[in-house]
């Protein structure tokens, strides 16, 4: 009995090894960001992202992320994103990508709204697990809030629709 469950898993062992290729099927990044406000009145803000990927093909991969964005408000934004790699793994990498979605806002005078982020960036591989990335992109993300106002003779609220955008600078780890 355990001599058949040993050639058992070395059969299922072997097989398993040769579909395989070297890369594989799931990789992480973690990013930190700031950029140039394109908003009047303008804040420099920060962002901060957690990204998992599936690798679909060697260039192609699809993946879900979330982070924290910190403009006048803070954002908590859940997106999807897909990524092309422009050529094959070297050690520069140029990537395109494209991230969209919705954020969230945890005050509660303020309702989160979509959010989008194409980029173009590069991965520097330090080895073969661990890529250094940087991206330079576009990001827009909305929202609404509401805004009062007192005086002694009034209360005024009115709800306020806000979109920022953000031309935005990246730099991560991708493991």
């Amino acid at each position: 009995m355990v001599r058949s469950v040993f050639i058992l898993l070395f059969f299922v062992y072997s097989f398993a090894a040769v579909g395989q290729d070297r890369r594989e099927h799931f990789s992480y990044s973690v990013t930190v960001g700031t950029g140039i406000s394109m908003d009047i009145p303008s804040k420099v803000p920060f962002t901060g992202q957690i990204l998992g990927y599936y690798n679909v093909v060697q260039r192609f991969s699809v993946g879900a992320g979330t982070g924290i964005s910190i403009y006048e408000r803070t954002l908590i934004p859940l997106f999807g994103d897909l990524r092309f790699l422009i050529i094959k793994p070297h050690l520069f990498t140029p990537y395109i990508e494209l991230a969209a979605g919705y954020s969230f806002a945890p005050a509660k005078s303020v309702d989160g709204g979509f959010y989008l982020y194409p980029s173009v960036g590069t991965t520097y591989s330090l080895n073969e697990k661990i890529k250094l990335q940087f991206a330079l992109g576009y990001e827009l993300q909305k929202l609404k809030r509401l805004k009062r106002y007192e005086d002694f003779n009034f209360v005024f609220e009115f709800e306020e629709r806000l979109n920022h955008h953000l031309l935005s600078i990246k730099a991560g780890v991708v493991f």
